[in-house]
């Protein structure tokens, strides 16, 4: 499909269309290049309506120099207000001003400093000294023993295979259940300081710096928008967009989705592969984690290299699954949440207030360090503040109740099983929202102290 530089998102018409959206394959690069080209940052980094050159302060990046490197050029203000919460950046900025932006920014979202999300970020850090200094050290004890229980359990399902088939096919089921937990729990490092467990991201088959463009700089920061690719990455397979001619086959999808979560991991990694092979992309040495476990099957498990390889597809088409499902209900693929094709609230808005358009809360995962780690939970607070640890949100959730109520907002809340059944209307649905009309709403506490409103 060739690009239309004219096209015009929906949703917000005063936008330029992501211009490589829908360019096949649909590399995470992509959105880079096409950002490039589009928000009028004349090769340097763009925040708000000012340009800066920090090529002098790549190396010294407090969070590494991959965060620098990949967004040169580009549009970088919903990265720079989110990742930044101690006001130390803003002090520096100054000091690699070049001149004022000569265009308009390509994106609908406000930062205000009376707004919704600038004076939550306010309170947030103001209670940051109030949390417990170990959690970072319980988290790393659970990924580190996710980690080690994955390493144990992979040889033992060759072992089990050479006796029972049927018993090795179940364990590499169980292990790739393993594997879902742990890759989780890596995303949560990927979002912040380089660290080696982010690494481990890339034992499911994906790759933790494509994950870093797709998920923490576009899916977190432009959610269920047009510059959200993690929603035209899973298309033509499944379409969460609201299109009005949306096929009665892509409407069916609302019950063949297990299918395609079962193969994503598969067909990343096949796009990774291409990237590589045809496309340019430089290779690195970390691509090469993904085939270390088949090795490791295959040195341990004393099977045949058909048999290991059958054993580790299984064992990443379990992972894939568990994966996806605990990701796509997390909290953004609900029917009634904000998608590319609805009616925002407005045609600028608070990106804060965005946030909790786009989100449903699985109540029976908040607040729980474990299934918050490893199931995406605390899902609002986790898109609201990403460079937090997982286990750092749930103290928070009185500051961003009581911060909701005063501007009028709801944080709107679901379970784990009612949050499948949404995504699948969602995947129906056809219609868009209107999020410009104001629903009369009830309210009630259940008892984790949130304030349910129906």
């Amino acid at each position: 499909m060739v690009p239309d530089p004219e096209k015009r998102q929906v949703s917000f018409p005063q936008l330029k269309y992501p211009i490589l959206r829908d360019l096949e394959p649909k590399f995470a690069h992509n959105w880079i290049l096409g950002k490039q080209q589009q928000d009028g940052a004349e090769g340097l980094w763009r925040i708000h309506n000012d340009l800066y050159d920090f090529t002098s302060f790549i190396i010294a990046h407090p969070g590494g120099s991959q965060w620098l490197e990949i967004t040169k050029g580009t549009d970088v203000t919903e990265q720079f207000e989110t990742h930044h919460l101690k006001g130390v950046a803003e002090s520096i900025l100054p000091n690699y001003f070049v001149k004022k932006a000569s265009s308009p920014r390509n994106h609908p979202f406000t930062f205000k400093e009376d707004g919704f999300y600038k004076t939550l970020k306010v309170k947030v850090m103001a209670k940051l000294p109030e949390v417990p200094t170990d959690l970072r050290r319980k988290t790393d004890m659970i990924t580190d023993s996710l980690l080690a229980a994955f390493l144990v359990l992979s040889p033992i399902c060759c072992w089990a295979f050479r006796v029972n088939y049927i018993v090795g096919f179940g364990l590499s089921i169980v292990n790739g259940y393993v594997l879902s937990h742990l890759v989780t729990s890596a995303h949560n490092y990927f979002h912040r300081t380089d660290s080696w467990r982010m690494y481990l991201f890339n034992l499911s088959g994906l790759s933790y710096a494509d994950w870093r463009i797709s998920h923490a700089m576009s899916h977190h920061l432009h959610t269920n928008t047009a510059q959200d690719i993690e929603l035209s990455m899973i298309e033509p397979f499944l379409y969460y967009i609201p299109y009005k001619n949306k096929t009665l086959w892509a409407q069916l999808a609302a019950f063949y989705w297990p299918i395609i979560f079962m193969f994503s991991n598969l067909v990343l990694m096949a796009i990774k592969l291409t990237s590589i092979f045809c496309s340019g992309t430089s290779f690195q040495w970390h691509c090469l984690i993904p085939y270390s476990v088949p090795v490791w099957l295959w040195a341990l498990g004393g099977l045949s290299i058909p048999w290991t390889l059958a054993l580790w597809l299984v064992t990443i088409l379990s992972c894939g699954f568990f994966f996806v499902v605990y990701g796509l209900t997390a909290g953004h693929h609900a029917h009634t949440n904000f998608f590319e094709g609805d009616i925002p609230r407005d045609e600028t808005i608070d990106w804060g207030l965005h946030q909790m358009s786009t989100v449903e809360e699985r109540i029976d995962f908040a607040g729980n360090h474990f299934k918050s780690l490893t199931r995406f939970g605390d899902h609002a607070l986790h898109h609201l503040f990403p460079t937090l640890d997982h286990a750092e949100l749930k103290y928070f959730y009185p500051v961003l109740l009581e911060h909701c109520e005063k501007f009028d907002v709801v944080l709107r809340t679901n379970t784990f099983y009612r949050a499948l059944v949404s995504q699948s209307m969602q995947l129906a649905r056809k219609q868009p929202n209107d999020f410009r009309v104001k629903k009369i709403i009830t309210s009630n506490t259940n008892g984790n102290g949130f304030s349910i409103r129906n």
